[in-house]
């Protein structure tokens, strides 16, 4: 388990939400896992604001998971929270995942259409992290296949290829590489039949 923190300030909830945004998301994109647990606090002062976002990671699937977050404003607390929802929504609709938890705050300033929602949404997705290069790809692609019991099957070849930003040809060769073969359609460890050779069983 490892814990990430970050605590940023700005003139506004928007500014500070933003750059805590940049800073978390930084970070995760430099760890492996997912995230198990998220803790959220927006503390508005005289004359700043802070934003603070803690989360647990847990595991070493080198999944993709990310911190989203909208601010903002409405004429009324049922037309800011409407507009913060639709916002949020938005940005969930493409993204293949799960939310692990979320955060609202609304504040009403009292004054004409100054009312403010807050959403903060941490979610764990269902695919690979990037990786820059060839051996960080390969370094990924194997740790997911390990977690699978070593059964390349259990990949999906298109979806990891569209991930990387490669074709599936490149994947297939990077198996190869990582000491798997494709065996018809499928992707098979050649481990897994190491019996049936003739450095096999007894």
């Amino acid at each position: 388990m490892k814990i990430l923190s970050v605590s940023t300030t700005g003139g506004d909830v928007a500014t500070a939400l933003e750059r805590a945004l940049q800073k978390i998301n930084t970070q995760l994109a430099r760890e492996e896992g997912y995230i198990k647990d998220a803790q959220y606090s927006i503390k508005i002062g005289v004359s700043s604001v802070t934003v603070s976002i803690t989360l647990a990671l847990e595991g070493e699937m080198p999944l993709r998971k990310r911190v989203l977050g909208v601010n903002v404003r409405g004429y009324s607390r049922e037309a800011s929270v409407a507009r913060a929802v639709k916002s949020i929504n938005s940005e969930l609709a493409s993204i293949r995942g799960k939310v692990v938890s979320f955060y609202k705050k609304t504040v009403d300033m009292h004054l004409p259409g100054r009312v403010y929602t807050t959403i903060i949404v941490a979610v764990n997705e269902e695919t690979l992290q990037e990786a820059d290069t060839a051996s960080a790809r390969r370094s990924r692609l194997k740790q997911a296949i390990a977690l699978l019991n070593n059964d390349p099957s259990a990949i999906n070849i298109a979806r990891v290829a569209e991930i990387f930003g490669v074709s599936r040809t490149v994947i297939y060769r990077d198996l190869e590489t990582l000491g798997f073969q494709r065996s018809g359609d499928a992707q098979v460890n050649n481990h897994r039949h190491a019996g049936n050779g003739k450095n096999g069983g007894s």
